[in-house]
């Protein structure tokens, strides 16, 4: 990329060229910081992995709560078979154009190998094709790893949550249930209506221990996990904003394989952040759903205390500074089209 940029096309003052290089270059370093986060948090992201193992372990197989966390995480598994196929075939394509297309070709014309000029004639262009099928498989396949793996592992803790959200709605309602299979058991009948109410309460007090306990789980995985993607998402995010500006100033008839490729590396970031987002914000409606007013004063404070962990929203974010979701996403591509605008007058301005 240095040679292309300061030497081979330096000299011409193309910037239609140089745009292209630096689209494309900048587009695929963010699977090397990608491979570089793998490899250097190895350790923690299994030890993640296995937190989140043991926390599906407690889920007790058969109920509604398992039910629904297994009903969440399809919807996950579709949402990360959409975008591996989507990273996928986008990948194929790049690699395949040369072989499709008349002639000796490359997907990106203007981008050439240092020592492998001319570029065109034997060995040199089947040296250069191995080397960039090579390249885009690399990058396909990291960028496709850790995509899948944010997806799925945040993708579980928002599953987790709605179901956790959908046993605080139910909870008032199989207190009743359990009552009116064991009320025939009671003996006392005297007392029956204080009787009734120790066992609702206590029936809600366990299921509520339950929830707040895979609740204060999540919550810490997250923060977990969030610790660690803080500076690598704000690295990539960074360079996929400049990526997506040189891709639009050397033209969309250029870069049309590249552009989706850089758009949903920033996408699927946001996605996984809004999806989050959403799923705490159903579960502090939940929370207030519950009818809670038919609780004893010692479950309205877990209730309570409940309502006050969930107002703090979980959330991914980029550096710790910027939170991922929609608003963010729409930023970013604002953010990148008024640079756009300005630098395109500026080339046109040089030529």
């Amino acid at each position: 990329m240095v040679w292309m940029v300061c030497f081979y096309y330096g000299g011409t003052q193309d910037w239609n060229e140089i745009c292209g290089v630096l689209a494309l270059s900048s587009c695929t370093l963010t699977c090397v910081t990608k491979f570089l986060f793998m490899k250097l948090y190895s350790k923690n992201i299994k030890h993640i992995v296995q937190q989140y193992y043991k926390c599906d372990a407690q889920v007790i197989l058969g109920t509604r709560f398992e039910k629904n966390l297994r009903k969440g995480l399809r919807t996950v598994k579709r949402r990360a078979t959409i975008i591996w196929v989507t990273l996928v075939v986008n990948g194929f394509v790049y690699i395949i154009l040369p072989f499709i297309t008349p002639g000796r070709s490359f997907a990106a014309d203007n981008y050439y190998v240092y020592g492998l000029m001319p570029i065109l004639e034997s060995p040199n262009y089947e040296i250069a094709t191995l080397m960039n099928s090579l390249s885009a498989y690399f990058c396909v396949y990291t960028m496709v790893s850790v995509a899948i793996y944010i997806i799925i592992i945040v993708g579980y803790s928002e599953a987790q949550i709605y179901a956790l959200g959908e046993e605080l709605l139910n909870v008032w309602d199989d207190s009743q249930n359990f009552y009116n299979e064991i009320k025939h058991s009671i003996r006392n009948k005297i007392h029956v209506m204080e009787t009734k109410d120790k066992i609702l309460n206590e029936f809600i007090r366990i299921r509520l221990r339950d929830t707040i306990k895979f609740h204060i789980i999540n919550i810490n995985l997250v923060h977990q996990l969030d610790q660690e993607l803080r500076p690598t998402l704000a690295l990539e995010f960074i360079i996929v904003a400049f990526s997506i500006t040189f891709e639009l100033l050397a033209g969309l008839e250029n870069t049309y394989v590249q552009l989706p490729f850089s758009f949903v590396q920033i996408y699927m970031g946001c996605l996984a952040g809004q999806c989050l987002i959403d799923a705490c914000c159903s579960f502090e409606k939940a929370i207030y759903g519950c009818k809670w007013e038919n609780f004893s004063i010692q479950n309205r404070r877990t209730v309570l205390l409940m309502l006050r962990m969930s107002q703090k929203t979980l959330m991914l974010s980029a550096g710790g500074v910027s939170k991922l979701n929609y608003n963010s996403l729409m930023i970013i591509l604002k953010s990148t089209y008024s640079t756009y605008t300005t630098l395109q007058s500026t080339v046109k301005k040089l030529d």
